[in-house]
């Protein structure tokens, strides 16, 4: 495959994708439904009706009747098994954007039609009437066709994109961006879970509980919605969103919670982080009314690794606190949370999980919480007041270019 096709392959399959997302999104019953790749690409299904929908996408491609060939033959043979079978009759639905060309379909159209350039094939010099092989009467077309709509202008791909944020948006009731980097990309990953289980009974999924499922409490590194989006512009934009302001942070409890267990560990690597954080997040010059500065709690770092870590950072003059003020002495809130000044502290570690949590449950200002964690966040602070964010990164070194 060129790279040029591959390309057109992967576009093809997050048009499907968003094709589902956008069915979901526009049921208008709680328990209506939406099948993955089972009969067609996607299947919905309301309280009255199914409908099985077949998608294409050929933004660079002229339309011909052989291309949506395939599909409609498909659909008959549907069709055909299910008189057979004493099934009740489900629509038939063929869904195309294409670059030009749409004008050589004119709908509706006839059993004539029909049979002359959707079910006949020539090869050799050996015609196929495919409806005769199938053993189709003409009354039988005339009632497929009845059932049978095809839509050769469906949306491009961007405004298909486009109506799903604002969709989102409307279901949430939150920002463009919110819908994009949180819902969407949650969804994303519902749907490609969806599609890949094995069962059909596993890939259907009412409006109702898609909902439910896509309302995580974190912005998920979905493989999927980096490969649509740029690993760096996923980046570049949550540092837009969150950590943009610069020299104009504002002077809350801000925690960042980094987890290190289960990855490469490198002090250096982690050192460099927590200076980058203190330069960052601290005001402390005299010309600051209220100096400041930020909160740390590395998950899954070993005790000795944690003293050996703390003592390299005494040793190169970054003024920090962790709650300790002499040797046995135990955590003290009131010492970790300190009023700043120009002396310090730049920066403010916690030991442990419950250090953090008794800290920030015992403040009565605005608090910020800021999680990076690879496979599971901390459980919530448990106070609503809290503002706590959670971003998954595969890897603690691109925190970096977040904040």
């Amino acid at each position: 495959m060129t790279d040029r096709s591959a390309v057109s392959t992967i576009t093809g399959y997050f048009y499907q994708f968003d094709r589902s997302i956008l069915s979901i999104l526009a049921l208008t019953g709680d328990n209506d439904s939406v099948a993955i790749e089972c009969i067609e690409d996607i299947d919905v299904q309301t309280a009255t009706e199914t409908t099985a929908v077949q998608c294409k996408y050929y933004e660079k491609s002229e339309y011909n009747h052989s291309v949506i060939k395939p599909a409609i033959l498909f659909m008959l043979e549907h069709y055909k098994s299910g008189l057979t079978a004493g099934r009740p009759e489900i629509q038939y639905q063929l869904s195309g954007h294409f670059a030009s060309g749409q004008n050589k379909l004119a709908l509706p159209f006839d059993i004539g039609f029909l049979k002359s350039n959707f079910l006949t094939t020539t090869s050799k010099g050996k015609t196929i009437r495919k409806h005769e092989e199938l053993g189709v009467s003409d009354a039988e077309l005339e009632g497929f066709l009845k059932l049978l709509s095809i839509d050769v202008n469906a949306a491009k791909f961007d405004d298909q994109f486009r109506s799903i944020i604002e969709s989102l948006a409307e279901e949430f009731e939150c920002s463009p961006f919110v819908a994009e980097f949180f819902y969407y990309n949650s969804a994303l990953r519902v749907i490609k879970e969806l599609a890949t289980e094995s069962e059909e009974a596993r890939r259907v999924i009412t409006r109702k509980a898609f909902v439910k499922r896509i309302d995580t409490s974190s912005y998920l590194f979905d493989e999927w919605f980096i490969a649509k989006l740029g690993m760096d512009k996923y980046y570049l934009e949550l540092r837009k969103e969150f950590f943009a302001s610069g020299v104009n942070v504002s002077p809350v409890e801000r925690l960042f919670i980094i987890h290190l267990a289960g990855r490469s560990y490198s002090r250096s690597t982690v050192k460099m982080l927590l200076k980058t954080i203190s330069r960052k997040y601290s005001k402390l010059s005299k010309r600051d009314a209220k100096p400041f500065s930020p909160y740390v709690l590395l998950v899954g770092i070993g005790e000795s690794e944690l003293v050996g870590l703390k003592q390299e950072l005494h040793n190169e003059d970054v003024l920090f606190v962790d709650g300790y003020d002499f040797k046995g002495a135990q955590f003290d809130a009131g010492s970790i949370s300190r009023r700043a000044s120009v002396a310090g502290p730049a920066l403010r570690l916690f030991c442990n999980l419950t250090e953090a949590r008794q800290t920030f449950l015992s403040f009565r200002r605005s608090r910020e919480i800021y999680e990076f964690y690879s496979s599971e966040p901390v459980e919530d602070f448990g106070d609503v007041a809290i503002n706590h964010t959670r971003f998954q990164v595969p890897k603690y070194e691109d925190i970096n270019k977040i904040i």
